[in-house]
């Protein structure tokens, strides 16, 4: 693998070279260059070599397949029996291995004309045909690849479906990016999370909303783009900034049909870095985007806290008190109205919007509650339900998945309201599942709980940070506690925290937390995030937490 970076600095050595001195005749001047964002790094690699060894011809074709996204795997087909070449299908599977543990490649004996190359690798994730990626805990994973003798030179006979890539060069090729599909109950769209070539990244987005959401958020969300809606053999252009995205569909009838077609296309295909507009055609008939519905506006980096004063919003200027209870802990607000504000008390979880009671939750809520776009608090829960309150008929049971997974003990909704982050069992573990909702928003139940794999440790406490972006505390025997970041779909990274936490919280994003617990002498600490520095929170807290 290399960068092609050599021509440029040959370039850059020639024209220097003509040049005996910098021009004075005139005042520098601005000129534009033209380039083309988001293209990434460009990997390449060389066919097999003559004579190569049976074990170097393995190594040399997992060099190819990194820099497959940028050929589409040509170069390592290379590598193949001449069948194998013409029926290998590489898309089906990338098993992504650590990249600081490199693949140990032993070849076994020879047998005639056959051999057998074991590779054994740290396997972390895998990413299936439609760029779901599932993560692992971190094992040894062990391949066999069996080589047969074509023209005498070792070639790989009948490989599995799948590719094997170093994180480091799955990310330097790959982009996670949402396809987005309007909720169910209307209002904001939904993310679903993918990994695809950056080459022709729009090309695959496209393709992706057509193929629809994964099987979990099908209850959730509503595909607009017309059942049976296929894309025409050339693909999709993308001239001046401007995506032309042309489907063999019929136009929805409905004004609202139309609107969430226009916005779910719009809203996915402007991630890629050089597309600003998206021109949209059904069968030959240009779609009108005027009216694309405007998302809710979502406040997370509002900071609550609470304290021996109360429950009060947390500034530069100080606290501004909301409640006057004085035995709140780990207080929070809606994302969209920060006037209704929740705690947790000694006897259940209390909430109130501008001084009046909107709810309480009989029961223990030790973490805290959440508080959903829809007004609707999460408190107490057991094994397989959570408390639910906040309109007019009081408390009710929401069911939740995986009873034996254990007692939950906290449970946090996303902003967009349509995902549950669930923290349960004894030696905490932490889940995400998908909330059906009914009218108004109503919770029906959380299914669908996928749990979040961890090298080890438990989770203390997590919390969202945009309805794709979670934030964990884990706690491993030993060590000091970690803040690991993960993006929904996504591979994690972490940093050590400064005290033994009890609770955490993010906001809009990774550099704003606030974190509860006692230091190395004991001493109780709120600390704030700001950037890369711990801050003390005002004295009279001992707990915050940030919005939903």
């Amino acid at each position: 693998m290399r960068r092609r970076l050599m021509p440029l600095a040959v370039a850059a050595c020639l024209a220097l070279a003509g040049c005996t001195s910098l021009p004075t005749s005139s005042a520098p001047a601005p000129f534009d260059v033209s380039a083309r964002d988001g293209s990434g790094i460009q990997f390449s690699a060389e066919g097999p070599s003559d004579g190569a060894d049976a074990a170097t011809l393995v190594s040399d074709f997992l060099l190819a397949c990194a820099a497959g996204p940028q050929d589409d795997y040509a170069t390592a087909r290379l590598f193949l029996s001449a069948a194998s070449a013409r029926s290998w299908q590489p898309e089906t599977e990338i098993l992504i291995y650590d990249t600081d543990a490199a693949p140990a490649v032993t070849a076994g004996s020879e047998n005639g004309s056959e051999v057998d190359v074991t590779v054994s690798v740290l396997g972390v994730a895998s990413i299936d045909a439609s760029g779901v990626l599932t993560r692992v805990a971190a094992s040894t994973v062990t391949h066999t690849f069996s080589l047969v003798r074509e023209d005498g030179q070792w070639r790989i006979n009948s490989p599995e479906n799948l590719v094997l890539m170093s994180r480091a060069s799955f990310t330097a090729s790959f982009s996670l990016a949402n396809l987005y599909f309007p909720a169910t109950e209307g209002g904001d769209l939904v993310a679903d999370p993918r990994w695809y070539p950056s080459r022709r990244l729009a090309s695959h987005l496209l393709a992706g909303l057509v193929e629809g959401p994964r099987q979990s958020l099908v209850p959730v969300t509503v595909n607009a783009i017309p059942a049976g809606a296929t894309v025409p053999s050339q693909g999709l252009d993308v001239v001046d900034g401007v995506a032309r995205v042309e489907l063999n569909a019929v136009v929805p009838a409905t004004e609202g049909a139309r609107a969430n077609l226009a916005w779910e296309l719009t809203h996915t295909l402007t991630q890629v870095a050089d597309v600003s507009q998206v021109s949209i055609s059904l069968s030959g008939d240009v779609l009108d985007a005027q009216g694309i519905p405007v998302p809710p506006t979502y406040s997370l980096d509002t900071l609550v806290g609470a304290g021996p004063g109360g429950v009060g919003i947390v500034s530069s200027s100080g606290v501004t008190n909301l409640s006057s209870a004085t035995d709140a802990s780990n207080p929070t607000v809606s994302p969209v109205d920060p006037s209704l504000v929740a705690w947790s008390g000694t006897d259940g979880v209390y909430a109130q919007r501008g001084g009046s009671s909107v709810a309480f939750l009989p029961g223990q809520a030790p973490l805290g509650p959440s508080v959903d776009r829809f007004g609707w608090v999460w408190g107490p829960a057991t094994a397989s339900s959570v408390s639910v309150g906040g309109g007019v008929d009081g408390a009710f049971s929401v069911s939740v998945e995986s009873e034996s997974a254990g007692d939950i003990h906290a449970v946090r909704i996303s902003p967009d309201g349509t995902r549950a982050l669930v923290l349960r069992g004894s030696d905490a573990s932490a889940w995400v599942g998908v909330v059906e909702r009914g009218d108004s928003g109503r919770p029906l139940a959380i299914r669908a709980l996928e749990q979040i794999p961890l090298e080890h440790g438990s989770v203390v406490d997590a919390s969202w940070t945009t309805s794709t972006g979670i934030m964990l505390v884990v706690r491993a025997t030993g060590e000091d506690d970690q803040l690991v970041t993960l993006p929904l779909g996504g591979l994690p990274s972490n940093v050590s925290l400064p005290i033994r936490v009890t609770s955490m919280s993010a906001g809009g994003s990774s550099s704003a937390v606030v974190i509860s617990g006692t230091d190395a002498s004991g001493k109780a600490q709120v600390l704030i995030r700001s950037g890369a520095l711990w801050q003390n929170a005002p004295e009279s807290l001992t707990s915050a937490r940030y919005a939903g």
